[in-house]
């Protein structure tokens, strides 16, 4: 679970290791820019690369999200 950058290098001395995360939690992608375009983290950007699933709660309280 993370958001900020410093989640990336963790992520990435996992799958260097063999490690195969099931998924990876991270904040719903946010507008950014004089387009206001969605703009994903760049926790996502890697686990999307490396064919990590990603969940997108809009809160961790949120009843509907449950991690098991």
């Amino acid at each position: 679970m993370g958001t900020p950058d410093f989640a990336v290098p963790s992520l990435k001395a996992l799958l260097e290791e063999g490690f195969r995360p099931v998924a990876v939690v991270t904040s719903p992608d946010r507008r950014s820019g004089r387009g206001q375009t969605l703009q994903p983290s760049a926790i996502k950007q890697v686990a999307e690369a490396e064919g990590v699933p990603v969940i997108q709660p809009e809160s961790l309280r949120d009843p509907s999200f449950a991690v098991e």
